[in-house]
């Protein structure tokens, strides 16, 4: 009978493969990748057992690769950047064979092939009923556009209301659905969300700073904003803007940081506003990475994210 949750190509990659791959990034693209591959090869078995049933089959590899043809492609060029073409093709060479493996007895009833097409129909809908695989091909399919996700409604809105650290300031910000929210250790800082479902090195942070009395009429621009950076921190450019229409301020910045007994940095988009004796800030950031590394592709590709997500920001009072 085929396995209708298709588990087993999740982890059997995962066992061999993370013994010699450690980056959580990585071993996150290979469950969605073994997921995809273990997929199409179902579809094909019940094309082979079912003849009668291979145009509903088809019609069905065609969806699923409309909905998902995109994240396989991403994983596939991002797999061939991060991995040797010999762990590539042995990676390729373990799921199809387990693929085989776990497909070689025949299905037993026609049923059973039923059953299976209607799920891959509800997949097509992007219905997944396994959170971690529905956040990687959602984190795949926009890794060459990572705006796009919320611009074609893949969003979570995110509130303070209530929050322990909002301090009855409400703030409604949109966050991407592959993002995973986790609490932050620094005391300011309301919420942080991490892409690739906390396995990537991009960070959302929403900030709030109470302002002492000599600061309660800060009037946010390049100086002023200068006084406020630590000397470890380099001011790239700013820029004026409005969020929910209040007067705001982007910062481009580059903060060298020690990182695991090791000098890194990390670059960040900050936008900055002032309301109600509180200084906001929607930090959007990349890394920590090696000081040689040149981060600035890496911010301009998210900064339409970054962007979008300060824009659709809305405060109440």
């Amino acid at each position: 009978m085929i396995r209708i949750t298709f588990i087993i190509y999740i982890i059997f990659p995962l066992i061999s493969f993370s013994q010699t791959v450690h980056n959580p990034k990585i071993l996150f693209a290979v469950e969605t990748y073994a997921f995809l591959k273990g997929q199409n090869a179902a579809l094909q078995k019940v094309s082979k057992e079912y003849p009668q049933l291979k145009p509903v089959a088809v019609t069905a590899k065609k969806n699923l690769n409309t909905v998902f043809g995109r994240a396989e492609k991403n994983i596939r060029q991002f797999l061939r950047k991060e991995l040797s073409d010999i762990q590539f093709d042995s990676l390729n060479q373990h799921i199809d064979s387990l693929s085989n493996q776990h497909l070689s007895d025949p299905i037993e009833k026609e049923s059973y092939a039923h059953q299976f097409l209607l799920i891959a129909k509800e997949r097509s809908n992007e219905n997944i009923n396994n959170e971690t695989l529905s956040k990687g091909i959602l984190s795949f399919k926009y890794h060459d556009a990572p705006h796009e996700e919320i611009s074609e409604g893949h969003v979570d809105f995110f509130t303070t209301e209530n929050h322990p650290k909002a301090e009855n300031t409400f703030l409604k910000i949109p966050i991407p659905k592959s993002w995973l929210a986790e609490e932050a250790e620094m005391p300011e800082t309301i919420q942080q969300f991490t892409s690739y479902y906390g396995t990537g090195n991009e960070k959302i942070l929403i900030v709030t700073y109470d302002l002492p009395a000599n600061l309660s009429n800060l009037t946010l621009n390049e100086k002023s904003i200068l006084s406020l950076l630590s000397p470890q921190t380099k001011l790239i450019h700013t820029e004026y803007l409005k969020i929910d229409n209040i007067p705001s301020v982007m910062t481009e910045t580059e903060e060298s940081i020690k990182y695991d007994e090791k000098k890194m940095k990390i670059r960040m988009l900050q936008f900055m506003f002032v309301k109600n004796k509180k200084l906001f800030c929607l930090q959007g950031s990349i890394g920590p990475a090696e000081e040689n590394v040149d981060l600035k592709l890496q911010i301009k590709k998210y900064e339409p994210l970054f962007r979008l997500i300060a824009s659709g920001t809305e405060l109440r009072n």
